[in-house]
């Protein structure tokens, strides 16, 4: 029976402090770190003022480290010049009102509610969007025995983004995040950056940092930078994450450039094959208008998903290339249709340079044949007399022979004229085909490898 009292007392002291009665370990001890002293248990906390810094001397400065825990970049559009991407940052600071035996708790981290605790009222002041997954009431921090608060904060942000899309489809983009207190001067908080993020580097917490389908990711520098309040003369500290992202150029390349390109190849083929050399000309016309508005569509494209800048991207100056070599000669092809028409219907006589050239090309024969034909003028019967009975029947039937005779050497060197022109025509567009052809592969050379010669932004 005399076991019976000091039974029930150590019944009643497990009671208090085994968690009998729902009390743990952990939540006395966030009673005593919160309360006005360690041996009152005050469920409100009022021992503790989160909206007051947690430093002692008020004088002092309290630092903040603030670094990227993971990050997926999840939408870049240029056309806004905005990047999206959900990320976790990671802050820790000293709190000087906290603190515990660690031997006599046995608790190394404490999960408290963010509301209890101070927390630094930090923002992403290039962000013009945020989303919390996690709302701040619900969000919980990590106290260390020593004081050390360890807070994460997981959203989704819409983070301005200035870009340079000259070298588009193969540019990179570097979009500065910047993250600091908003209230708070450096003289009452000042940050620390965390670690610089390479590309798939392997760091000592397990981090994801990706970029999407269209983006690679390749790296975040990390700096300690400032912004001053020039009303009131205010300092505050902040952090810059510059985050480095690369193009994959391929499906540009693919949809766009390579069409482009073809597209252009078939038309100059079409403005100077020498396959139709009459009525048919005219539709070569037609390929290039056609041609030219189909790059203009695809140039249209390219600027809908562009800034509206001073400058067209690469891919842009690629595509009006194409146009002005179109153009160029859909304008050739008129030129020779008209020149070629007008052979025709003045009856243009071929002149000595064009027949030299087509002498050049094989025609030496041709020509020596027929040169004879095209400039016979004689009429041998401006030399024949005829007397006797009957003469001036034989001298009208020989003036109509004579005149159908001028007629067939009429149709004779007309025809022959038009062989001439036929083949100096053919000559000029397979002569401009080539040069047509040569020039779009020099453009198209020339634009495409322009971004070697461009200084990567991230260096």
């Amino acid at each position: 029976m005399s076991c019976i009292p000091y039974c029930f007392l150590l019944a009643l002291i497990c009671f208090g402090i085994g968690g009998a009665d729902g009390i743990t370990v952990a939540e006395q001890l966030k009673d005593v770190i919160m309360a006005e002293s360690e041996n009152s248990f005050i469920s409100n906390f009022k021992g503790y003022d989160n909206s007051i810094r947690p430093v002692v001397n008020e004088k002092d400065v309290l630092t903040v480290n603030i670094s990227l825990n993971s990050m997926s970049v999840l939408v870049l559009d240029p056309a806004e010049e905005t990047v999206s991407f959900s990320s976790e940052f990671i802050l820790q600071w000293q709190d000087e009102f906290i603190s515990w035996n660690k031997s006599e708790y046995n608790i190394t981290w404490l999960k408290l509610k963010e509301s209890f605790l101070w927390t630094p009222d930090t923002t992403v002041s290039t962000s013009i969007n945020t989303n919390y997954l996690i709302d701040s009431s619900e969000r919980y921090v990590s106290v260390k025995h020593d004081g050390t608060v360890r807070q994460s904060i997981y959203a989704v942000f819409v983070n301005l983004c200035d870009m340079n899309v000259d070298t588009f489809p193969y540019d990179s983009q570097t979009c500065m995040i910047k993250m600091g207190p908003w209230s708070y001067t450096k003289e009452e908080v000042t940050c620390v950056n965390g670690p610089d993020i390479a590309a798939n580097q392997s760091l000592s917490y397990e981090g994801e940092f990706q970029g999407n389908s269209e983006w690679d990711f390749e790296g975040i520098l990390t700096s300690v930078g400032q912004t001053e309040d020039p009303d009131v003369n205010f300092t505050f500290s902040e952090v810059h994450f510059a985050l480095t992202v690369k193009r994959r150029p391929q499906f540009y390349v693919w949809v766009l450039l390579i069409p482009t390109y073809i597209i252009t190849v078939v038309c100059i083929f079409g403005l100077f094959t020498s396959t139709a050399n009459h009525g048919l000309r005219e539709e070569r016309v037609n390929l290039g208008i056609t041609t030219l508005l189909s790059s203009a569509v695809i140039l249209q494209i390219v600027a809908n998903s562009m800034p509206k800048t001073s400058q067209l991207p690469l891919l842009g100056n690629f595509i009006l290339a194409e146009i002005f070599v179109v153009a160029i000669g859909v304008l050739f092809s008129v030129l020779v249709l008209t020149l070629h028409q007008r052979a025709h219907t003045r009856e243009w006589r071929p002149p000595a340079w064009m027949l030299w050239i087509l002498r050049m090309t094989g025609s030496s024969k041709f020509l020596s044949r027929n040169i004879t034909k095209i400039r016979h003028k004689s009429s041998t019967a401006e030399r024949i007399n005829y007397t006797g009975e009957g003469a001036y029947l034989f001298k009208n039937l020989d003036e109509s022979l004579q005149s159908v005779r001028e007629y067939i050497q009429e149709e004779d060197r007309d025809y022959f004229r038009e062989l001439t022109y036929i083949k100096f025509f053919d000559r000029l567009d397979f002569l401009l085909l080539v040069i047509f052809q040569v020039g779009n592969a020099l453009v198209t050379l020339f634009l495409v490898n322009k971004h070697y010669q461009k200084v990567p932004l991230n260096q």
